[in-house]
């Protein structure tokens, strides 16, 4: 029997925006490592790539979103007796259209004035957040994850609320995506897809990342239903053990052994989304050992973060996609400071004002 969800505790959780910052240097790092100027043979460097996983930094933002929006539902629900679809819908609408909507504007300004091109079918998966099943263009490839998040804001409040009555199947909710994900990943690693239901199977597709998200959602409902048994249990001693590992269960399918790699390609996914939930978990409960995450600095990347993974592929592409010569702003590591401030103007210029307008349809806050 599922147990009773009750109220979550209102206020910003620690560090989460910390999260994000590691998450999206993690991508800004991968990134770098395809980019011109990129040092790849000295020494000094050499560790790099070992140290930046750009899957694994959207993989985290997959976890910390399924975790955000069920802890808002849970408690929304738990304080006003229902949930507004309307209202959250809006919520969401207010927070991802509009730097989503300016960004696919200077990419039209882009294909317009320069010699990038993409097709119309790019386009239309990018304007129906449905591109990470359709073929991708250089400078909005990176808009698959956002497609992912819209369709899971699209489908988890109406099942949430369909939970609400029927909380007897939480469990095989919750069960169902991350089964149905481990599925997909075994007929991949089989190499038995058919090609004309190939993008239902691709790393991008929504089938096999809502696993992630499956183990945020999880992760909000043990928050809110043991929040007190899990803090009493984070003693100090017990807080460095959850945290080594959840740290162990994302680095575990990193090591390459050729007898466990059927293994890391069938559950690798669902290992690190576990250890990463773990991590955020314990960080939100337990903040005083994650006090890195909780610096004004790295705070700030957080709230931005949003901002900049959408913007840092306009710099990230290749000169010659622009039909112009090298420069320094599309080469490492310089490519970093258009990226951040393109970033910060957005969101301080134009975002912010708007998410201001996200108060009058929010009934609780985080």
């Amino acid at each position: 029997m599922t147990p009773e969800i009750k109220p979550a505790h209102p206020g910003r959780l620690p560090c989460v925006d910390g999260w994000r910052a590691l998450s999206i240097c993690l991508v800004l790092g991968a990134h770098s490592l395809a980019m011109t100027g990129f040092p790849g043979d000295n020494p000094l460097v050499s560790c790099f790539p070992l140290l930046v996983d750009g899957n694994l930094g959207v993989r985290f933002f997959f976890v910390i979103s399924g975790f955000l929006i069920t802890y808002l539902l849970i408690e929304e629900q738990a304080r006003n007796g229902d949930i507004s679809l309307t209202k959250f819908y809006i919520r969401r609408a207010l927070r991802i259209l509009p730097v989503y909507l300016m960004y696919l504007a200077v990419v039209a300004a882009l294909q317009l004035f320069t010699s990038l091109h993409q097709s119309w079918i790019t386009w239309i998966g990018d304007l129906t957040f449905t591109c990470n099943f359709l073929p991708r263009g250089i400078v909005s490839g990176h808009l698959w994850s956002l497609s992912v998040e819209e369709q899971f804001y699209f489908l988890w409040p109406v099942t949430f609320i369909w939970l609400n009555r029927r909380r007897q199947y939480l469990v095989p909710a919750l069960a169902a995506p991350i089964v149905v994900a481990l599925l997909f990943h075994t007929v991949v690693y089989a190499q038995k897809v058919p090609w004309i239901i190939h993008p239902l199977f691709h790393p991008h597709s929504s089938f096999v990342n809502f696993d992630s998200l499956a183990v945020g959602c999880a992760t909000a409902f043990a928050l809110a239903q043991w929040r007190h048994r899990i803090t009493g249990w984070l003693t100090r001693r017990n807080r460095l053990l959850a945290a080594a590992a959840g740290v162990g269960l994302v680095l575990l399918p990193s090591l390459d052994l050729a007898v466990a790699r059927p293994v890391w390609a069938i559950f690798g996914n669902l290992f690190q989304a576990a250890g990463l939930a773990l991590l955020l978990l314990t960080s939100a409960l337990q903040p005083r050992g994650f006090a890195p995450l909780s610096w004004r600095v790295v705070v700030q990347l957080g709230v931005v973060s949003y901002s900049i993974y959408v913007w840092q592929q306009i710099f990230y592409a290749a000169p010659d996609i622009y039909a112009t010569r090298n420069i320094w702003w599309l080469s490492f590591p310089m490519w970093l400071v258009p990226v951040l401030l393109v970033s910060f103007a957005s969101y301080y210029g134009f975002e912010r004002p708007l998410l201001k307008l996200r108060t009058r349809f929010r009934r609780t806050v985080l």
